[in-house]
């Protein structure tokens, strides 16, 4: 799967990838998201953002359910 960005943040994994916002949160707080998530600031509200690449290979890898 080709990505448009090598950083994104959920709400653009789930407007342009299709990703649901359920799958996309649900990954921020996997055993291996240190990996490929990265959250921005300390706030209740911060983003979240992934790494395109990393995050793509795990899920090739069918490490990420």
């Amino acid at each position: 799967m080709n990505y448009p960005a090598p950083v994104m943040s959920i709400t653009e994994l789930e407007k342009q990838m299709h990703f649901s916002r359920e799958y996309l949160k649900r990954m921020t707080h996997h055993r291996l998201a240190d990996r490929f998530c990265q959250k921005i600031g300390k706030g209740r509200n911060s983003k979240f953002l992934f790494d395109t690449e990393e995050f793509e290979k795990l899920r090739k890898k069918g490490l990420l359910k």
